[in-house]
């Protein structure tokens, strides 16, 4: 097996999906329900939980076993896959949600809950699920389920570092996949920590105990926003200057502003001969989906072949480059 991509301390830098607090009926659709065991199996870092919070240090003395559930509201997915130089294949699914709700249940489910009302409500929650296949059949899996309410501060925490040799469910294409029909899966430990990257400074309560099961249904995959350049031509001209229009398109439209780089580069065409150079910004509104990049050709009588320069697309913010090239043919009309 290999070590986790998101250590326990760096995956809090992770967390992208910023969260506001809520409710919601628990057989709503797109809602999923996270549940497991918390039993005092271990305590790390006491004397500073004594300070920063030593409701965690009493809990853990009382040495009661919990039960916990995570439920997230407004849930959607997104997908990614990638190989290591061995040719193993990883095919991960992130779980992103609109709210959420943590509660714990057992004999000091209040100053437990008290704690997530304090610290963690209107936080972040970050879900990863991530098959790993090998050549030869079989594989392993990591899952990694924070509520955190940043750096420093307090965080939930249940999954691994090492991964399990049990897969998740999977779609058609081979991505972990959550639906009505309950699975479960054992966490390497759970647990609840203050932190403070900075200082170094921190502690938490912890369980070795399993399983965590997932039920309930997650909305359809985000898709990624892509941007492409389109080909153009245009006819040259005897005299003086024209221009053509360069179209750049996005896949579909986003919340948010979007922007690309862009660029002329001389091909057979050469700037200041045939072409004025372009270079700037592109930005998409929210919403918009079609922009479109002038470039000035210059006419002259000579008799030649066609000619053509291109059209590079880069540092896009917002969006990933699928086609970030175009060629543009100058049309010779002499």
């Amino acid at each position: 097996m290999r070590r986790s991509r998101l250590p326990r301390w760096t995956a809090v830098l992770a967390l992208v999906i910023a969260l506001l607090p809520g409710t919601a009926p628990a057989q709503e659709d797109g809602t999923l329900t996270i549940s497991g065991l918390f039993s005092m199996d271990y305590l790390d870092g006491e004397g500073d939980l004594y300070y920063f919070a030593p409701d965690l240090v009493a809990v853990y003395a009382n040495g009661h076993e919990h039960t916990w559930t995570l439920t997230l509201h407004g849930t959607s997915q997104s997908h990614e896959t990638f190989t290591n130089p061995f040719g193993v294949t990883s095919y991960a699914t992130e779980i992103h949600a609109t709210s959420f709700d943590l509660e714990f249940f057992g004999p000091d489910a209040a100053t437990l809950n008290g704690i997530v009302s304090e610290h963690l409500a209107g936080g972040d929650v970050y879900v990863y699920l991530e098959n790993t296949y090998y050549n030869n059949g079989g594989g392993f899996a990591f899952m990694h389920v924070w509520v955190s309410e940043g750096d420093p501060g307090m965080y939930f925490y249940t999954g691994h570092d090492m991964g399990v040799n049990t897969l998740f469910p999977t779609d058609a294409d081979g991505y972990p996949v959550v639906g009505p029909e309950p699975f479960s899966i054992e966490p390497e430990y759970t647990e609840l920590r203050y932190f403070d990257l900075l200082s170094g400074t921190g502690g938490a309560i912890g369980s070795l105990a399993g399983p965590v099961t997932f039920a309930g249904s997650v909305g359809v995959p985000v898709e990624p926003v892509v941007l492409a350049v389109a080909d153009a031509s245009v006819l040259e001209g005897n005299r003086g200057t024209s221009n053509v229009a360069v179209a750049v398109t996005l896949s579909r439209g986003s919340s948010q502003a979007i922007t690309v780089s862009y660029r002329t580069v001389d091909g057979t065409a050469k700037a200041k001969e045939d072409y004025t150079a372009t270079s700037g910004t592109l930005t998409f509104q929210p919403g918009e989906t079609s922009r479109t990049i002038s470039v000035s050709i210059k006419g002259d009588r000579k008799r030649e072949a066609n000619e053509t320069f291109s059209v590079q697309l880069s540092n896009a913010v917002g969006a990933t480059i699928e086609d970030g090239s175009a060629t543009v043919t100058i049309l010779n009309d002499d």
